[in-house]
């Protein structure tokens, strides 16, 4: 068997496709390459096959990762318009939890207005929350898992064990920002404002930190998970906005026009600021935006009429 016939045997169980094939190329390109960088190190050509081939390990899983993902997209491209992502138990699950925190609302709700009796805001409030935590804590779990394991038109969905973490993570941080007011109502009550608000950012450590934390490692880690025609689209967009501001002359002028509107921005709004009061000078800050964008927008005409 030589290496054509090697790298063949590999892919038998799945169809040809040119995905596939600029794969078998490459992989046989660098099959050859070795066997050669053995062969110059003394190795006869047989043992240096062997030792090449037995380097590749096993492929056959990301083979067949190519080939699916060229099925799928072009199954996508023929019934993307009537193709139904959400399923009827994830719409019941949508719907599930959407129940619970509207429950859980009600139920605070009922609480703070069963405790009026007892004139103390604090018992009201701490009641409240106390209602409220378990109730928006499991939506927020169930959403989040929800969301990230949701097929769309745009993107794949994440792997369950990955969406797991995330919503570990959520529940992590939706326990503690609501526990927090729960607790300072509860110990300032006892204690006075300050041991309150002491407790209250306690409830950052064991639970806010570390959810943050999980958060912003799986978001760093995470794979790309968009579909191949929007990888596309954002590569067009970039490719366009990059030609666009190639030309100094043009990158010059855009900036020296955006200096110059949210100068005459922040002068107007500062004058008319003493001279009407402050509270409706902001509004000069939108006609600005306005103004911005219409110059983005006619300096753009030019780059693109050119293409």
């Amino acid at each position: 068997m030589d290496a054509n016939e090697f790298v063949d045997s590999l892919f038998t169980r799945y169809e040809e496709t040119e995905t596939l094939a600029d794969f078998k190329e490459e992989l046989l390109g660098n099959l050859n390459a070795k066997i050669e960088s053995l062969v110059k190190h003394g190795m006869d050509e047989s043992a240096a096959f062997k030792k090449a081939s037995a380097e590749l390990g096993d492929i056959s899983a990301l083979a067949d990762e190519l080939s699916l993902i060229k099925r799928r997209e072009v199954f996508e491209e023929r019934y993307l318009d009537i193709k139904s992502y959400m399923t009827r138990g994830r719409v019941a699950a949508y719907t599930a939890f959407g129940v619970t925190a509207l429950f859980g609302v009600t139920v605070a709700l009922i609480t703070y207005f069963a405790t009026l009796a007892q004139a103390d805001w604090h018992i009201e409030l701490v009641s409240s929350l106390g209602a409220l935590i378990p109730f928006i804590t499991i939506a927020a779990g169930g959403f989040t898992w929800l969301g990230l394991t949701q097929e769309t038109a745009s993107r794949y969905p994440m792997s369950g064990k990955r969406a797991a973490w995330y919503t570990a993570a959520a529940v992590l941080i939706a326990f503690g920002l609501i526990g927090m007011p729960f607790l300072y109502f509860a110990a300032g009550k006892e204690e006075g404002p300050a041991i309150g608000a002491l407790t209250a950012v306690s409830m950052l450590l064991p639970f806010v930190l570390p959810g943050g934390g999980l958060i912003t490692f799986l978001v760093l880690t995470e794979k790309d998970l968009l579909k191949p025609w929007v990888k596309k689209t954002r590569a067009d967009a970039i490719k366009q906005e990059g030609e666009l501001w190639s030309d100094p002359a043009r990158a010059a002028r855009f900036g020296l026009f955006t200096g110059a509107i949210w100068l005459f921005a922040i002068g107007i709004f500062i004058a008319l600021g003493f001279a009407v009061g402050f509270k409706f000078s902001w509004l000069v800050f939108i006609f600005a935006v306005a103004l911005q964008m219409l110059v983005q927008g006619f300096m753009q005409k030019p780059a693109q009429s050119g293409r």
